[in-house]
């Protein structure tokens, strides 16, 4: 898996930055920099807009990543090699493990 992150850049350029292929890769890009920990209570939804959407089971947990929403947009984009994501919106999501599983 480590191989593959650090070739996001160089996919990304190849596809010329195809709209399909930057959103796979940020959301790749996420789970890599959310870690095993965060997986199971983050889940990316999709990029919109550069707007990275995450599903969360609640508030709380919504409060606790958005405390974290800088360094994991440092650490995402970084992953990419350039600023792909802008943003990043938490979404508490009520069909939360429906997301989790796909």
């Amino acid at each position: 898996m480590e191989g593959l992150i650090k070739c996001l850049p160089a996919v990304l350029r190849a596809s010329g930055y195809a709209p399909e292929v930057t959103e796979a890769a940020a959301l790749a890009a996420w789970k890599h920099a959310a870690g095993e920990q965060l997986r199971d209570h983050a889940v990316p939804i999709g990029l919109q807009d550069r707007t990275l959407k995450i599903a969360v089971a609640d508030v709380i947990w919504r409060k606790q990543l958005h405390s974290m929403r800088g360094q994991m947009l440092f650490r995402i984009n970084s992953l990419l090699g350039r600023p792909i994501v802008g943003a990043i919106e938490f979404i508490i999501d009520p069909d939360f493990y429906a997301h989790k599983r796909s």
